[in-house]
């Protein structure tokens, strides 16, 4: 009866998991955050760069379009909050590793502290839930954490399964090996958070100066309209200002990558 209420706590629970984390449903909410940001620059495109009414009726629908193609920004921001959650898991389970709480005990205590950190609607708190209600069926430990850590595709997630399945199947003092390995994988992942914290202003001013072209285009119609007209009027000027377009595409690009930097 134990076991039939585990499978039917299981069930509840894996419908609200994440089946693949390399995946990505855009919702509603989603969706319209992205299109309002895709319509900004599709205006500030058709007015400062073609001053065309016209291609703004006919583009402005593509707002809508353009998120679908863009799911990876999506991916790698809720990786990144499952990293974070993660990090914060390692912490409490060494905490009860180093109480002499057995792995699976460890697992199952660990569910109220993520809890309190991140609330009961997050990733991490999910997962552990569902690993939970697995081990209670009797599933290996080391074969319930691998498939979570299969369907994130995260390195540091991978790399602390691979060590914690070696650790398993040839003995030894698990808890003093995950500890250490918990260690390493934690430093790797402040050295992320820190990198990102001190990269923040650059990002910020990124934002603003891929702004700044459209600003100042848009200044310099306003205050001499007649100096710029001839770039919306002729054909020269339209194949002008599409290449300008073209190099402050492939800018802002360089400059994203610039910014990006791996551990």
């Amino acid at each position: 009866m134990e076991e039939v209420s585990s499978n039917v706590e299981h069930l509840k629970i894996k419908e609200n998991l994440i089946s693949d984390y390399d995946k990505y449903y855009l919702s509603m909410e989603d969706l319209f955050t992205s299109a309002a940001s895709v319509a900004l620059y599709i205006v500030l495109i058709c007015v400062a760069f073609y001053d065309s009414k016209v291609l703004l009726v006919v583009t402005l629908p593509l707002s809508f379009v353009i998120p679908f193609f863009e799911k990876d920004q999506f991916i790698k921001k809720r990786k990144e909050k499952l990293l974070n959650e993660f990090k914060d898991f390692l912490r409490v389970l060494k905490t009860f590793l180093e109480a002499s709480y057995s792995v699976e005990n460890a697992f199952a205590m660990s569910v109220r502290d993520v809890m309190m950190l991140h609330g009961k609607e997050s990733m991490m708190v999910k997962e552990l839930k569902s690993m939970v209600s697995l081990l209670k069926i009797n599933k290996p430990i080391d074969v319930v954490f691998k498939k979570f850590a299969d369907k994130t595709h995260m390195e540091d997630i991978i790399d602390f399964s691979e060590v914690f399945i070696i650790s398993k199947l040839h003995g030894g003092n698990i808890s003093k090996i995950i500890g250490n390995t918990i260690n390493v994988i934690n430093d790797k992942i402040e050295v992320k958070i820190e990198i990102d914290t001190v990269t923040a202003s650059k990002r910020f001013e990124q934002k603003l100066m891929n702004l700044l072209p459209f600003l100042i285009i848009i200044y310099m119609n306003i205050s001499s309209s007649s100096f710029l007209r001839p770039l919306y009027t002729t054909l020269e000027g339209r194949l002008l200002m599409t290449f300008a377009l073209v190099v402050y595409f492939f800018s802002v690009k360089i400059s994203k990558k610039i910014l990006e930097i791996e551990v």
